[in-house]
């Protein structure tokens, strides 16, 4: 073997993607293949040094500033080759699944048999919050606020069962699916918090509520991410549903956390208002683009397509799926990694013309059920998560 050049097994492997990934960076120019003839089939080379400049700057990319912690859970399986999983169910198995569903089934360990249907009150007591709130609150700070008066009034919001637990949830999420815009609606909220969703952001026209409730079913956890970690944190430390989840808010309002698909929903406002030029200018600049790549998937993020596929439907021939394409396409021929969730997400709250905190109120009302499902699992499982410190500092000062 030319110790210039790898096999695609060898490459594959010291950076840690599928072949099938290798020969796609390899048809996008991210790295060099030569053909090679012989033992009975057609193989492929790739130069070593691309793969180990690749291979550098992913793992400089991990090892900044992350530090690996293990929990055992029985909520959320996620593998990095590009599957995930909620209590057993691959989210292939879910797409046709209401959003009530999936929290339910993230809550209890079981999907529903029949419809769901939650209570309705807590709209009618978020409306009283959100009318005493200023106009400057944005979506953090209005379901922030509708979280804590809710819990404030909740006789049993120190009740930890796994019961109690999905009650609190039960009647949390509508409220914070309804504070999603922070303009008065006095009509009857819709049934299902997809359609509350809707309803709250529609503009001129109304959209169908389906690739909604399927954004909110995708991202109803993703095991420990930063919001879900510190939020369970807080659950082994005893804290009560409604401050678990109040905790989780104001850990998504990190811009690298809860706020890349509002990101996204900015640079597809740029390309349509300055042109695809924006695409180039950033890719250079940044050496990405936000919605592309992920930071625990090897391969891809494998929610990304069935939320496009879905605004495909809902789109199909307008003028702003075109330039999202056009977006994808461009990122394609640059090399950059395949879409994630927030491209998706970013891309939604922009060809539905929602304000661009939209994005990340959806994800906050989605991650509460994951954020719960994880507390309560804290809570029968308790286990004080103490990370120690490494000290940089002198040793001795006189």
């Amino acid at each position: 073997m030319d110790g210039g050049w790898m096999t695609a097994a060898e490459a594959a492997d010291r950076l840690g993607v599928t072949v099938r990934t290798l020969y796609a960076y390899a048809s996008r120019g991210v790295l060099t293949a030569r053909p090679v003839r012989g033992g009975g089939g057609r193989r492929s080379q790739y130069e070593r040094a691309q793969v180990e400049a690749l291979a550098a700057r992913t793992a400089k990319r991990e090892r900044a500033g992350q530090v690996e912690i293990r929990v055992e859970t029985a909520v959320t399986d996620l593998k990095p080759a590009g599957a995930l999983a909620f209590r057993g169910y691959p989210i292939e198995d879910l797409l046709d699944r209401s959003f009530e569903d999936v929290a339910e089934l993230l809550w209890t360990a079981d999907l529903p048999a029949g419809p769901v249907s939650w209570p309705s009150e807590s709209r009618r007591e978020a409306a009283r919050v959100l009318a005493a709130l200023p106009e400057t609150a944005g979506v953090p700070d209005r379901m922030s606020a509708v979280v804590s008066v809710l819990g404030m009034v909740d006789p049993a919001r120190h009740d930890r069962g796994p019961a109690a637990v999905a009650d609190v949830g039960r009647r949390l999420v509508p409220a914070m699916a309804s504070a999603i815009s922070a303009h008065p609606d006095p009509r009857p909220a819709p049934g299902s918090v997809a359609a509350t969703i809707s309803d709250r952001l529609a503009r001129d026209d109304v959209l169908p509520a389906a690739p909604v409730d399927l954004a909110l079913c995708l991202l109803a956890d993703h095991e420990l991410a930063a919001s879900t970690f510190v939020s369970r944190i807080a659950a082994a430390a005893g804290a009560d549903p409604y401050a678990v989840v109040d905790i989780g808010i104001q850990t998504m309002r990190a811009a690298d956390h809860g706020g890349t698909a509002r990101d996204v929903h900015r640079m597809l406002q740029r390309v349509a208002e300055e042109g695809l030029s924006i695409v180039a200018a950033d890719d250079r600049r940044a050496g990405e683009l936000p919605g592309f790549g992920h930071p625990v998937y090897t391969d891809s993020d494998p929610r990304a397509p069935h939320l496009l596929a879905a605004l495909e439907r809902v789109h199909a021939g307008s003028d702003r799926l075109d330039l999202v394409r056009t977006v994808l396409e461009s990122a394609t021929r640059r090399g950059l990694p395949a879409p994630n969730i927030d491209l998706a997400l970013g891309a939604m709250a922009w060809l539905h013309r929602w304000p661009e905190e939209a994005s990340t109120g959806l994800v906050v009302v989605a991650r509460t059920a994951g954020w719960l499902a994880h507390a309560a699992e804290a809570y029968e499982r308790p286990s004080r998560l103490r990370p120690r410190a490494v000290y940089l500092g002198p040793r001795r000062r006189r």
